[in-house]
């Protein structure tokens, strides 16, 4: 059974002005855990790009899909068009056991940079596909940071989409999501040249938290630099 037991969502206006409601999701539904997923026989196969692998790993790791029965939305994984079928055969899983549809049509364009948490702080990720219009709930492996999350619900609310919650089969420590205006409010207080480095609205709470550690933002910005050159160079 997800973690998490109801979707907690804000509705805020859409600050473009389009009169669209864009929801904020608070909290990830985390389905298992990282640990026993890469620890599973089926993983490396399945991260590689076998489907079958995938859908065998999903089967052994999640036995309960009954809080997905009365489901009615868009399903909508987070997958590239080659590589890793773990998010794809979960949304296929939860569209099975649920009158909610697969969008099998949108696709993740750019590589993450690395494995770091600095690396990928900085990572922007690129969507491009059809998304039809509707609600949505989106499916991943990992939360770590969030960001893919987070640019795929933008990229579907982009295009008319309502994205009310997302999935996960495992997490870093933190469950939460999108942070609140007070959240980041508080950390431009802390750093108020942080704009010059980062886009706010589109910042998760595990980057917030990561940025809380540095008592500068010259330090995060050395720290990236180290780890690019260590890239090119190591």
């Amino acid at each position: 059974m997800p973690e998490q037991v109801r979707p907690l969502t804000d509705a805020t206006k859409n600050p473009e002005g389009t009169g669209v409601k864009i929801m904020k999701i608070n909290f990830i539904y985390r389905l298992s855990n990282t640990n026993r997923m890469i620890h599973n026989q089926h993983y490396k196969s399945a991260n590689e790009g076998d489907l079958k692998s995938a859908f065998l790993l999903i089967d052994e790791m999640v036995n309960d899909f009954s809080a997905f029965r009365k489901l009615s939305c868009f399903v909508c994984p987070v997958q590239k068009k080659s590589g890793n079928k773990i998010p794809l055969a979960l949304a296929s899983r939860i569209v099975e056991n649920s009158a909610a549809i697969l969008c099998d049509s949108v696709f993740l364009m750019n590589n993450r940079p690395g494995n770091k948490m600095i690396d990928r702080m900085f990572f922007e990720p690129e969507y491009s596909g059809y998304a039809p219009v509707g609600k949505y709930i989106l499916v991943d492996d990992v939360f770590t940071t969030g960001i893919t999350l987070k640019s795929l619900k933008t990229f579907i609310e982009s295009n008319g989409g309502d994205v009310i919650s997302a999935y996960t089969l495992g997490s870093s420590k933190t469950l939460l999501f999108e942070a609140s205006k007070l959240k980041l409010k508080m950390l431009k207080a802390q750093f108020p040249e942080i704009e010059k480095y980062f886009d706010l609205p589109k910042l998760t709470i595990a980057q917030i938290e990561y940025l809380q550690r540095f008592s500068s933002l010259s330090n995060l910005h050395n720290l990236y630099s180290r780890s690019q050159f260590e890239k090119q160079f190591y």
